[in-house]
């Protein structure tokens, strides 16, 4: 019910439910309360407050169940995003200690890009450059080809966002484009950027090769006209030598 926004209707069949039956069922029953709880509007910090204490109970009480990695993950989004005065670096350490778990699965992968962005725009750095390097360093250490395609796409709109050399963000949206699984207007934008950068970089073949493919795959974008008008000879806006615009 939380999923499709009923978080009322979710506490009210939470409370009609019988007494849990055992140690597992409550767990699951102070996890569950937790996120309901979590979904409810006011968001007020005494609630936040009862949020924390039920995941620190579930993170304390670990018995290697994905209860406590979830209870991890979002205790590092309720120190990033929802406390009134986030606290940076306690959502950093929470995604660390569930990166750091062998058998953290898909949270930790959620940690990793979650970490990745924390990285790239809010824990201080020497440089841009060195942002880059230090979020690139998480792709390190996982197979999983979401969490590595997602890593990819960040790292790339991080480099466009700093304005850094093109070539680099064309390396790491190729990686992306490599596992796939982009739909819908995601997919199409990574076509087009992939296809602009690699005008940027010179590479006019490739960027053909992806204009054909945005015209194979979304026949009714009309980016498409930019290439044509490109091929043609006509006059097309160019890249800000100031502003990575893509």
């Amino acid at each position: 019910m939380v999923s499709i926004y009923l978080s009322k209707e979710a506490w009210i069949r939470l409370n009609e439910l019988p007494p849990p039956d055992g140690a597992q069922s409550q767990r699951e029953r102070d996890f569950c309360t937790a996120v309901v709880i979590l979904d409810q509007q006011p968001l007020t910090e005494g609630r936040l407050d009862d949020v924390e204490k039920r995941l620190q109970g579930l993170i304390a009480a670990d018995d290697g169940d994905e209860i406590a990695w979830a209870a991890q993950y979002l205790q590092g989004r309720i120190w990033q995003i929802y406390r009134a005065v986030p606290d940076v670096t306690k959502a950093a350490g929470s995604y660390r200690r569930l990166i750091a778990r062998a058998d953290a699965g898909h949270w930790a992968g959620l940690a990793r890009t979650k970490l990745a962005v924390l990285t790239l725009y809010v824990i201080p750095a020497e440089s841009r450059q060195a942002r880059i390097e230090a979020a690139a360093a998480l792709i390190e250490g996982t197979d999983d080809g979401i969490t590595v395609r997602d890593l990819h796409r960040l790292l790339a709109g991080a480099i466009m966002f700093f304005n850094l050399p093109p070539g680099q963000a064309l390396e790491h949206l190729l990686a992306a484009d490599q596992f796939g699984g982009l739909t819908g207007n995601q997919g199409a934008d990574q076509l087009v950027q992939i296809a602009e950068l690699a005008w940027d970089a010179e590479q006019p073949e490739l960027s053909a090769r992806y204009y054909e493919r945005l015209r194979e795959e979304y026949p009714r974008d009309a980016r498409t006209f930019l290439h044509d008008q490109r091929r043609a000879g006509a006059a097309v806006p160019l890249r800000r030598e100031d502003l990575n615009g893509r």
